[in-house]
């Protein structure tokens, strides 16, 4: 039965969409030149660049960021991302005048001083505020000054008060800014050190045995679209049998609803994964010629998209399932987009790591960091067992609404028409 339903799928237009869709994003997105030579993990040089990194010190975090808030002070418009999406805050008289008092303290300026800067320069025109890194993060950077119109920190606040202000900052705006907190390092990046970049290495080395850097990527992006494809396909097929008449001949026959949903959902993850397991392969062949010479992990590739990609699969698969056999309608399409819309843009801080909360494509984008996937490991870990439980649990439900609709026992789309018809016909009559 496993087979039959894996034939029947893997010949469908809907699975053929889903390879080329996996193939062209794998090609768009991450590209082959993630395993070229000019991305090979390589031992830092003393004199080299070693690109920037975040910093938590005061003296490079404060003038930074108060800069950045006199700047959006001044024009009175201030960038936010409250649930993941871009925002932007324009605040009223009685919040721009709080705002004002939070400046005061920070600048020694009385709220009347500030108050009058509004709608004035705070930095020269066509100052640059951010900037592109190697591995495509935003960096901000140091705008110049209007020399006539500018503020600096009071001599030598204290950074645990400066936090506590930020924090104001941050709820006054609604939240999701970058003055919160846990976001304030952003405005405190430098020069990486030679020390920090030759640890970086060692723990590539060492931790990711070269080919888990590489697959680490891999999997940071394989899981965003994996998120969508696999509800797609498993939409697509529990719609094709109520199409084509199907269904009342599946129900008749004497197997149980959870074999019935158990075959179809094991199949569509099966298949959703098999055009991401050929990439792995080829690309575990690459990492060994690139790295020719160097101990590499054969299996990372398979590791990471067993233990990362595989849970967002199911995830996928079983909500697009349950909805549609709770519906009889392609809702779990629509559901499934707006959890990824949603997911996407609220991991916008997590670009580098991080992997925490309920998160459907955890963030790595980076062929570094491997220190910080071994601290967060666990949370991660958390994360994928809680996904692959809810995906069980959800084709149980699945089960028990196959179950109820045998019987005639659910009340859904079908159910609904095939009684509005009845009715119909009988008042006809």
């Amino acid at each position: 039965m496993f087979g039959k339903e894996c034939k029947k799928a893997a010949f469908s237009i809907p699975f053929l969409l889903l390879v080329l869709v996996t193939f062209l994003m794998y090609w768009s997105q991450i590209g082959p030149d993630y395993l070229s030579q000019s991305k090979k993990l390589t031992e830092p040089q003393p004199g080299e660049n070693y690109g920037t990194t975040e910093s938590n010190d005061p003296e490079l975090v404060m003038p930074a960021a108060l800069d950045s808030l006199y700047a959006e002070f001044t024009a009175n418009s201030y960038t936010t991302y409250p649930i993941g999406f871009y925002h932007t805050v324009k605040l009223s008289g009685k919040d721009t005048e709080k705002m004002a008092g939070l400046l005061s303290e920070l600048t020694g300026k009385t709220p009347e001083e500030l108050l009058a800067r509004l709608d004035t320069d705070a930095y020269e025109p066509n100052s640059v505020l951010a900037v592109i890194g190697e591995d495509g993060e935003i960096i901000p950077t140091a705008p110049q000054k209007n020399a006539q119109n500018s503020v600096s920190p009071v001599p030598e606040p204290a950074y645990d008060r400066f936090e506590e202000l930020m924090a104001q900052v941050d709820s006054l705006l609604g939240g999701g800014s970058d003055y919160a907190p846990n976001s304030l390092s952003g405005f405190g990046r430098r020069a990486k050190t030679y020390e920090e970049a030759l640890a970086d290495y060692r723990a590539a080395k060492g931790i990711d045995h070269f080919s888990g850097a590489h697959a680490r990527l891999f999997s940071d992006y394989m899981t965003l679209f994996s998120a969508l494809l696999p509800a797609f396909l498993m939409v697509s097929e529990c719609l094709r049998d109520r199409r084509a008449k199907m269904r009342d001949l599946i129900w008749a026959r004497r197997v149980s609803s959870l074999r019935i949903a158990a075959v179809r959902y094991f199949s569509t993850v099966l298949l959703s994964m098999l055009p991401i397991l050929l990439l792995a392969a080829v690309d575990t062949v690459r990492s060994v010629f690139l790295y020719t010479g160097q101990t590499v992990d054969l299996f990372a590739y398979f590791k990471y998209t067993g233990g990362w990609i595989l849970p967002t699969v199911m995830i996928s698969a079983a909500t697009g399932m349950f909805l549609t056999e709770a519906t009889d309608t392609p809702i779990g399409l629509a559901v499934m987009l707006l959890w990824w819309f949603l997911d996407l843009n609220g991991n916008i801080f997590q670009m580098g790591g991080g992997y925490a909360g309920f998160s459907l494509c955890p963030r790595h984008n980076s062929i570094l960091g491997a220190q910080v996937f071994a601290d967060h490991f666990w949370a991660l870990a958390a994360n994928r067992i809680l996904l692959a439980a809810l995906s069980l649990i959800l084709l149980g439900a699945s089960a028990l609404i196959l179950e109820a609709k045998r019987k005639g026992r659910w009340f859904s789309y079908d159910s609904f028409k095939a009684r509005f018809n009845s009715r119909k016909a009988g008042s006809e009559a």
